[in-house]
């Protein structure tokens, strides 16, 4: 595992589902997302996780809306490291493949969920097919466009996936893994936040790998302290939680980073800038 002393915070902003009937606070619209992402950069974010809503709010995959988003925000002078979601979106007839749309947008970074997944929402269950065939047509694709894939774990057998592609040349160091931790009530077959399981998951990195967490709810904080203190990274964000404590709505996301960006400095780790997150990543720097 590579350490490092400084820590790389990643904001999610808004996901694919939760609106403003939950948190009036979420940012749907392009405008309102770039301001939420130029706040949590001002407060130490070096990494932004952007999911897109249409007019309506429904999570899509169109391009052009990730090219507005982004736009907005380097318009703000904000050099924040953009990296695209490849979920499918919630548009009528969404498929998996839908969700590789978004790289056409041309981000820095891209996640890529790590095997096949059973949601479970509103009663009803849906398959989504990340097939180790289709996420090795994904790889090439960013290999292709020159994009950073971070790679979402949502079991310890994703572990095994991703050395799959190492092996296969798929993947280029250093590795960038994100253990997604207690979406049990939603995705079956995924395991909760627990400091045994997330050293479980340390243990089992990849050689020349970095890790951080992403996780939901009153597990966001604890995980992400606990990441920090094992060298890793951490994500915090309206996607994954919504609120500041038990009770308690978070303000913004800002308020989030905010909180993180103390902790990490109280355990003797700066945040890293996004240049500086862009050295230990790999990713070549912006092009002014």
């Amino acid at each position: 595992m590579i350490t490092t002393d400084k820590v790389i915070i990643c904001v999610a902003p808004l996901g694919s589902f939760i609106g403003k009937d939950m948190n009036p606070n979420i940012p749907i619209q392009p405008e309102e997302i770039a301001e939420e992402v130029y706040r949590a950069w001002n407060e130490g974010a070096s990494i932004v996780h952007i999911h897109a809503r249409d007019k309506n709010g429904i999570a899509t995959t169109d391009p052009e809306v990730f090219k507005e988003i982004a736009r907005r925000i380097r318009e703000k002078g904000c050099d924040i490291i953009i990296q695209h979601s490849t979920s499918h979106g919630r548009e009528p007839g969404a498929h998996v493949k839908d969700g590789v749309k978004s790289l056409d947008a041309q981000p820095e970074m891209a996640s890529v969920d790590i095997g096949i997944q059973v949601v479970m929402r509103g009663g009803q269950e849906k398959i989504n097919m990340w097939t180790r065939s289709f996420v090795e047509g994904l790889l090439k694709t960013t290999i292709e466009k020159g994009i950073k894939p971070e790679l979402e774990v949502f079991t310890p057998g994703g572990i095994e996936e991703i050395n799959a592609h190492i092996e296969n040349g798929l993947l280029k160091k250093p590795y960038w893994i994100d253990f997604v931790l207690d979406m049990q009530k939603t995705l079956q077959n995924t395991i909760r936040y627990t400091p045994k399981n997330l050293m479980h998951y340390v243990d089992l990195l990849p050689p020349d790998s970095m890790f951080t967490t992403a996780a939901i709810a009153g597990a966001e904080l604890p995980a992400a302290i606990q990441s920090i203190l094992l060298g890793g990274h951490a994500r915090v964000g309206f996607e994954d939680n919504l609120m500041y404590r038990k009770g308690v709505l978070a303000e913004s996301n800002a308020q989030l980073v905010t909180r993180v960006v103390s902790m990490a400095r109280e355990l003797g780790r700066n945040p890293a800038s996004p240049n500086e997150a862009r050295d230990l990543l790999g990713i070549p720097k912006l092009q002014k």
